[in-house]
């Protein structure tokens, strides 16, 4: 057992400043961050349950759980319904120095781009996209739109995308196939994207969405998925694609403070 101590006055776990200018929440989350990266809490491990760290750490459920959504989010988190929470397998992450769409991006890269609506419907959020999205536990409600994204008339990729309800209540009435959805988050719905988190697996294309991309099964792909920010850090977007790997290449120049990765699609 990893918390082993008390948080208030004990010596075996850090402890919660009240008094300190960084929030309650942030401070927790730096703790069990840094005990994921220096490998206290191990991959695959479930982390106690949330009244266990409030004991621990003498602070509300209220503030355990923002924390540990925040690591979620961020990747460092998994949740098995039912079951528990768990430290996920290390990844690379990355956060990009440009909040772009699939449509401002292809037009960067001189190519056409279109998109293809294959599933639109208003749906209840399963625990994990309400978690993601930090939706109200009285409206789980969230705009569900399945796209296939094509550059040059090719398909490139697949996007499963969750955008709240409250946020875009008449998302599914606009022309998805020919509208840049952040033009309608910024010019609609007064929604301005502040930030982004992104991750990125290998994986391989699956039966039906080798059909959809029409490409071979179990050609290598990108699993990649975003949740999207405003300022005040509400989400607005969650979006999960398969990406075909044979016709996108990612390439990243490290600088010493920063990062810049350039997106090409070879056809």
């Amino acid at each position: 057992m990893v918390f082993n101590g008390h948080g208030k006055g004990g010596n075996l776990v850090p402890e919660i400043v009240e008094e300190s200018n960084v929030p309650l929440y942030q401070q927790l989350k730096n703790i069990i961050k840094g005990q994921i990266l220096n490998g206290v809490l191990k991959t695959g491990e479930k982390i106690p349950p949330e009244i266990d760290l409030c004991s621990v750490y003498g602070v509300s459920r209220i503030t355990v759980r923002q924390a540990i959504n925040n690591l979620a989010q961020e990747g460092f988190l998994y949740r098995k319904q039912g079951k528990g929470t768990y430290v996920t397998s290390p990844k690379l992450r990355r956060r990009l120095p440009k909040l772009y769409s699939f449509s401002e991006d292809m037009k960067d890269l001189g190519l056409k781009p279109s998109s293809k609506v294959i599933e639109s419907e208003i749906i209840e959020a399963d625990e994990e996209v309400f978690t993601l999205l930090k939706l109200p536990e009285n409206n789980r409600k969230v705009n569900k739109v399945v796209r296939v994204r094509l550059a040059n008339d090719e398909p490139i990729l697949i996007e499963r995308t969750y955008i709240p309800f409250y946020l875009s209540p008449e998302l599914l009435l606009e022309n998805l196939e020919n509208e840049s959805l952040y033009r309608l988050f910024r010019e609609k719905y007064g929604l301005v994207l502040d930030h982004a988190y992104e991750t990125y697996e290998v994986t391989t294309v699956r039966k039906n969405e080798a059909e959809i991309l029409n490409c071979k099964k179990n050609l290598p792909a990108f699993a990649i998925e975003r949740v999207t920010f405003l300022k005040t850090d509400v989400p607005v977007e969650l979006t999960r694609s398969i990406m075909r790997g044979d016709r996108v290449r990612f390439t990243v120049q490290l600088l010493a403070d920063q990062a810049q990765i350039r997106r090409q699609i070879e056809l």
